[in-house]
């Protein structure tokens, strides 16, 4: 009897680390299957899910947590870990959290650093802090892989799509977007980025037809008539515009962008108590974003509120440091404060970051005009005067600053410029008259009754 016993105890002993060792490779396979199933979400194409926040990313965080229940160690633990705060991080931007979404995606690096999807979720975030630069150097680095997921790869294109756009390089924009387009049907995500870059070339009759196409391929999705809206508007169709933006809202009410595009429609309306519920309602969808505070100081300044319009104005470039648009903004706001100091400081800034912009050159012209050194007003007003050709101010400023330095031969040359982008402009009229000798002013009187009669 003894002996059965220990044989029994003995055979026991043998069985059960081959009982364990079954176990393991059991959990093994499963935490395998659930490490598949979760990356399959986040790999899925942009047809199924045409942004990162439209991802199955809670169905992926709930299969990356079995993992690491399952094999918390080693390699697989680690990356299960990464790519379960990667989810979060989606989580917290599909709410517009972006300071959670931050703190989820760089806990989610130190975990596992080489991780594409942990990379591409990092670089998104950065974007939409307006890190546009370590968003694009991450991008990049993505697509130098060799074994870059094919759907990765195509998320990374409209991504550095949108960066470009951002930064105005529209031909570099269209560029890439023919390049994605090449080949392949073009869905709803990327025919919306093709007209944009159309449009940022000048190609509006194109950029429509990317705008038509997207929407017939996907006529549920927003965007397509958001960007219509904004054609409509630009050519002067603005109940056109607030049309198409109603049945984008009544699409996706929770639309942030539909309600800022609505506010700016509202805006161009005159109907500026309407305009700013849309933009309040714009920033409520989307906090982190600059686009609804830039809106609000801009409907201040129609409103005459110039104080309120910069504090706007600052809170967009809290959100977005490098929104050219906001900081020029805050200098015509500051302007009209009496703040001439900042506003000149803010006009220099966006010379310096985006040198481009006609309205900052001119801006700064203005300034120094108006802080007595018409000297340095002039390069400023040149500089603007090229670059908004059709603008009549900065050769108007231009005119008013030669004047002041009686170079009368170059102030009678801008007002002369002013006029020919302006016919009837009277300021520029009058001073140009009021240059002329007695007897001149008398005939180009007489002239001008007579070629009214």
């Amino acid at each position: 009897m003894k002996k059965k016993l220990l044989w029994a105890v003995s055979l026991a002993a043998v069985v059960a680390p081959v009982v364990a060792l079954g176990l393991r490779l059991r959990d093994d396979a499963r935490a395998e299957r659930w490490m598949r199933e979760g990356v399959a979400k986040l790999d899925v194409s942009i047809d199924r899910a045409p942004t990162p926040e439209s991802l199955d990313w809670h169905g992926a965080e709930t299969l990356f947590d079995r993992v690491v229940r399952a094999s918390s160690d080693g390699d697989r633990g680690r990356r299960a870990r990464a790519l379960w705060h990667s989810c979060r991080a989606l989580g917290d931007l599909s709410r517009g959290e972006l300071v959670l979404a931050s703190a989820e995606v760089q806990t989610a690096r130190r975990e596992d650093p080489d991780e594409l999807r942990v990379t591409f979720v990092d670089a998104v975030v950065l974007q939409r802090r307006g890190e546009r630069r370590r968003a694009a150097q991450l991008f990049d680095g993505i697509t130098r892989g060799a074994s870059v997921p094919e759907s990765l790869r195509a998320r990374v294109g409209l991504h550095r799509l949108d960066l470009l756009l951002d930064e105005g390089d529209g031909h570099a924009a269209l560029t890439l977007a023919e390049s994605l387009a090449h080949g392949t049907t073009v869905r709803a995500a990327l025919g919306n980025r093709l007209g944009l870059a159309r449009s940022a070339v000048g190609d509006v009759a194109g950029a429509r037809a990317a705008f038509e196409a997207a929407h017939q391929s996907d006529p549920r999705d927003a965007s397509a008539l958001i960007n219509l809206a904004r054609i409509a508007r630009t050519a002067g169709d603005r109940e056109g515009a607030r049309r198409m933006l109603q049945q984008a809202l009544a699409l996706d009410e929770t639309n942030g962008e539909a309600w800022l595009a609505y506010g700016v429609v509202l805006t161009d309306l005159g109907a500026l108590v309407e305009a700013r519920r849309a933009v309040l309602e714009a920033g409520r969808r989307m906090p982190d974003q600059a686009g609804p505070w830039t809106t609000q100081g801009e409907i201040d300044l129609r409103e005459g509120h110039p104080t309120e319009a910069a504090a706007s104005f600052r809170e967009a470039l809290q959100r977005a440091p490098d929104d050219t648009g906001a900081r020029t903004n805050l200098g015509v706001a500051l302007a009209r404060t009496g703040d001439r100091q900042g506003a000149l400081q803010a006009f220099e800034q966006v010379t310096q970051r985006a040198p481009s912009v006609g309205q900052a050159w001119n801006g700064l012209g203005v300034m120094r005009l108006g802080m007595s050194d018409p000297e340095g007003a002039i390069g400023p007003l040149e500089h603007a005067s090229r670059l908004l050709p059709d603008d009549p101010n900065p050769p108007m400023n231009l005119g008013l600053a030669y004047e002041r330095l009686q170079r009368w031969n170059e102030a009678a040359r801008s007002f002369r410029e002013t006029l020919r982008r302006a016919p009837t402009h009277e300021l520029a009229a009058s001073h140009l008259a009021a240059m002329q000798p007695a007897g001149a002013r008398d005939r180009s009187e007489r002239a001008r009754v007579t070629a009214s009669r």
